[in-house]
């Protein structure tokens, strides 16, 4: 078994909803079904996130494992519910088609390919992907249909190439749903229509039965409410268009079967009246209100647009990286900052002089640098905003800023670009907290103990384990830079603060490194006055983070 970080967040701090212990098994010796009748048997621990509030099982068993568990999969009693399912698949069809006609459909998690068949049927070109073997067997030699027996990642589909995708009682069972949902939007076509349908873990009939619902199954990785639903939605790029009631369609025998793992006495009341109305060999209705069914299309922000020109999900060896180097009376310290640089990782260097009144300029251009000058001085976050606007106007797909003071060490540029490359992170901070390299390199012990302070608040107020909010030396992708509204940001200091606040209301990720710091008479620091007014706007930005985040005011800054 082993721990997870949210899947959607990052974040590592939880709390039990509920531990079911049955059978103790921790391996292959056990078996997934779709129609589990009984949950009663499940050793299962779920736990919601403290800052997004996605529920998930933790522990989970391997990847290998789960998959394992799937690709063996065989279900007689789902065979046997063909007529329901079909009815079912015909209610979603017609639904689909409310919003969008077209050519092909992908269903992801296909299972016996009654759906598929029935898309068929209406003159759909159909795909279908799903890991049970014996599944796909089953529907490819009775409807001939033509499947990929396997993940989604093993069908290789060209890019914006399906009109509608449908996932049926299937994201919550994805080992990385976020993951899963950016590789079907790459093979979405703009304007297509994403279907998901998924157990709602805040429905009431969930919260009243509790650990006993038959939503919770040992197969189910993840519990969706309609807003941690619509959160991850968000930042893979879906927007939600509506919302559907869901109705199952069961023969009489198996509604028996589902109410006798919670009651004999009401399963054998039920077909007492069944059988009185002569309804025994029928199909039955019912909507339990405790599904969420939602219909979605692609979001058209420069970000997503920018992804779906690319046309693909893959890992990136080599990235274009641009350091970008906020200037204010760096004459004197320019030139060591540079020659730190590791050139062979680095595709260019820009310099943003906020008019300063020394020789800033004319040393960058002795040195090389591409250099952009503000007639005026606007402030520190002005200056960013025009480094930032300017990489990424150069074609980024990394930005490295770094103070040109000379306090930080640019040869540790490999290790911070080296999480957004492999796509472990969206942006990587150097810390001066981390194993005391701010005291060793000189900090005054009045601002390290400010910024603890301050860094400390942060952390409880946003939830997060950040060890540093103040650091001038950062790497983001362009994602994350075309995802938050820098430009509405602060042109003062405070905006530092504010990228990482409009970063985790867009569940980017951040992670950390620990850096060396030198403090000397010749760098640029911010005075004790300047200091205390700088924490004050923390404490605004934190109070604006609280009402936007609890819905009282929502601040554009942060849409």
């Amino acid at each position: 078994m082993s721990l997870i970080k949210c899947k959607l967040c990052g974040y590592e701090n939880f709390k039990v909803v509920y531990d079911i212990n049955g059978k103790r098994s921790d391996c292959l010796d056990q078996v997934y079904k779709i129609t589990a009748l009984d949950n009663s048997q499940n050793d299962l621990r779920l736990i919601r996130c403290l800052r997004c509030d996605l529920v998930s099982a933790n522990p989970t068993l391997k990847i290998e494992q789960i998959n394992s568990l799937y690709s063996l999969l065989q279900d007689e009693l789902y065979i046997s519910e063909e007529k329901g399912r079909r009815i079912t698949a015909k209610i979603i069809l017609k639904k689909i088609s409310k919003y969008k006609g077209g050519k092909r459909l992908l269903e992801v998690g296909c299972a016996a390919g009654f759906l598929l068949d029935e898309a068929k049927s209406l003159g759909w070109e159909v795909y279908g992907v799903d890991p049970s073997r014996w599944l796909v067997d089953f529907a490819e030699k009775k409807f001939g249909l033509k499947l990929v027996c396997g993940r989604l990642k093993d069908a290789a589909f060209a890019p914006n190439y399906f009109d509608v995708i449908i996932l049926a009682d299937v994201l919550e069972h994805f080992v990385d749903p976020k993951e899963e949902l950016e590789r079907i939007r790459s093979i979405l076509k703009p304007g297509g229509i994403l279907y998901i349908s998924t157990p709602d873990i805040n429905s009431f009939i969930s919260r009243a039965l509790k650990a006993k619902w038959w939503g919770i199954q040992k197969g189910h990785l993840y519990y969706f409410s309609k807003k941690t639903l619509n959160n991850l939605l968000d930042v893979c790029g879906f927007r939600p268009l509506g919302y559907a009631s869901y109705k199952r369609v069961f023969s009489i025998a198996y509604w028996q079967k589902r109410l006798a793992a919670y009651n004999e006495n009401l399963a054998k009341m039920f077909g007492f009246l069944t059988g009185c109305f002569f309804l025994k060999s029928g199909l039955l209705r019912i909507s339990f209100h405790d599904q969420i069914e939602v219909f979605s299309c692609k979001k058209r922000l420069v970000s997503f647009i920018i992804d779906d020109e690319k046309a693909v999900i893959l890992e990136k060896k080599r990235m274009k990286t641009i350091v970008v180097l906020p200037a204010y009376n760096a004459g004197n310290t320019l030139a060591l900052t540079v020659q730190d640089i590791p050139r062979n990782l680095v595709d260019e260097i820009i310099l943003v002089d906020d008019a300063s009144k020394d020789n800033t300029v004319s040393v960058a251009n002795q040195l090389g640098l591409k250099v952009f000058v503000h007639s005026k001085n606007k402030g520190y976050g002005a200056n960013q905003k025009t480094c930032y606007e300017q990489a990424l106007a150069e074609g980024a797909e990394i930005v490295v800023m770094v103070h040109p003071d000379y306090q930080y060490d640019p040869v540790v540029i490999s290790k911070m670009i080296e999480p957004i490359q492999n796509g472990s992170a969206d942006a990587v901070f150097g810390s001066r907290m981390m194993k005391g390299g701010a005291l060793e390199g000189g900090m005054p012990l009045w601002k390290h103990n400010l910024n603890i302070l301050l860094t400390a608040l942060e952390n409880v107020i946003l939830k997060t384990y950040l060890t540093e909010y103040h650091s001038g030396f950062r790497a983001y992708s362009a994602k994350y830079l075309n995802t938050v509204n820098f430009m509405s940001n602060s042109d003062n200091f405070v905006f530092d603060n504010e990228m990482i606040v409009e970063g985790l209301l867009h569940y980017l990720r951040i992670e950390e490194i620990p850096i060396k710091t030198r403090y000397f008479e010749e760098a640029s620091t911010i005075k004790l006055i300047p200091s205390i007014i700088y924490g004050l706007g923390i404490l605004k930005l934190l109070f604006k983070f609280l009402l936007h985040s609890r819905g009282v005011i929502r601040f554009k800054q942060f849409e």
